[in-house]
């Protein structure tokens, strides 16, 4: 039963059985098995330039320097062509091609002989050596194997009588000690393969939650000034690039100091922590809330109802019940500051939050009950009040 898993494991080079987890395996997978194509086809231009040059000296016969020259562009081919390949299938076809191709040659120059000598069978036991060249499981390892083999078998007994017997048994015995040894290894490279690239989606993973962590604030949820300060160039080139307006809202609780005082800290932190968790729902994927400290908030938001969003907000946070405790004897009101910048104009991040804030300090000293107009800076900004 034991084996079952690690069978399965090993069957296939990208399946994970976690669709996220193959999808992160698949460029590296990709690489792999590109970067084993290619030395796979340099090893075999390598080898029949080599044997070319060797048998040339020897009086080969022109059909068996044709055949090698075939087999060297086709190596060529082989490795060029896997620079443009972006799927992992056709570069496993590729390198089941050169295999298969190579093999049938060196039979086919046996035919041309009459006798499968040594060197022939050396050269097609390194063939089958050379399959964990390629980082394919043992789905991919066996279909190249049983294919070779078969093809092998069936030139070689094609013509009854062409060559020993006991030199054909011999290069099957061969072959099929080669076969077991290649089955071991690819399983185990397969393994060792998949393994660490788990080890490192986990580590990446882990690294990625540490790094959104880093930037949340943990009571409300919110994200926190260094996000802003990573994220804003992000946000307005978005908007810019989508026509919209870039808005930035600062939002303050008004006398939260004396609900804190009044109510303790425990209440006042779950007011908090629910404006944070309400906004952040209804901002969606337009924006994003900031804490900048305390009960001051920040709002980036990439469409024009911004306004709607934050009045909708209210009114759901008047059904909480810790607001609604407090204003059984507390008047809880949040007040916010408005600055946008156009698709066309440049979005400032310092600009923006300073004249944001400043029409939110304007609407909190006049305590305002309604929602005004102010102008600041030759920009008309919005400033707003509204009772929780």
């Amino acid at each position: 039963m034991a084996a079952t898993p690690y069978l399965t494991e090993v069957w296939s080079a990208t399946d994970f059985r976690n669709a996220e987890l193959n999808s992160y395996a698949e460029p590296e997978i990709r690489e792999d098995t590109r970067v084993g194509v290619q030395i796979l086809a340099s090893l075999s231009l390598l080898v029949h330039i080599f044997i070319w040059l060797l048998i040339s000296r020897m009086g080969a016969t022109a059909l068996t320097q044709y055949s090698l020259f075939v087999l060297a562009v086709l190596s060529v081919h082989v490795l060029v062509s896997a620079n443009f390949v972006n799927d992992v299938r056709a570069l496993q076809g590729l390198g089941m091609v050169l295999l298969v191709v190579s093999a049938l040659a060196i039979v086919f120059m046996a035919h041309r002989k009459g006798d499968l000598s040594i060197g022939m069978m050396a050269a097609i036991i390194m063939l089958f050596i050379s399959v964990p060249l390629v980082p394919w499981a043992l789905r991919e390892a066996t279909t190249v194997v049983i294919l070779t083999v078969a093809l092998l078998t069936a030139s070689l007994i094609s013509v009854p009588g062409r060559f020993n017997p006991e030199a054909f048994w011999l290069l099957q015995m061969l072959v099929l000690g080669s076969v077991v040894v290649v089955g071991v290894l690819v399983a185990r490279n397969t393994a060792v393969r998949k393994q660490d690239i788990r080890t490192q989606f986990e580590l990446d993973t882990a690294r990625k939650e540490m790094r959104l962590l880093s930037l949340r604030d943990h009571l409300t949820g919110a994200w926190n000034r260094r996000y802003l300060d990573t994220h804003f160039p992000e946000m307005a080139a978005e908007c810019r690039a989508n026509g919209k307006t870039l808005h930035v809202a600062v939002l303050d609780l008004d006398d939260f100091k004396g609900i804190n005082d009044k109510y303790g800290h425990q209440l006042a932190d779950q007011v908090l922590a629910k404006l944070g968790s309400v906004f952040i729902r209804n901002l969606g994927s337009k924006g994003c809330l900031i804490r900048l400290g305390g009960d001051e908030f920040l709002i980036l938001y990439c469409d024009d109802d911004l306004e709607d969003i934050i009045r909708g907000s209210v009114d759901e946070l008047h059904y909480e019940p810790s607001i609604k405790e407090i204003a059984r004897e507390h008047t809880i009101s949040l007040s916010a500051g408005f600055a946008s910048a156009g698709p066309d104009d440049e979005a400032d991040p310092k600009r923006l939050y300073m004249v944001a804030d400043k029409a939110l300090y304007s609407m909190k000293r006049e305590r305002k009950p309604v929602r005004s107009i102010i102008e600041l800076d030759d920009t008309i900004n919005r400033t707003g009040r509204w009772q929780l």
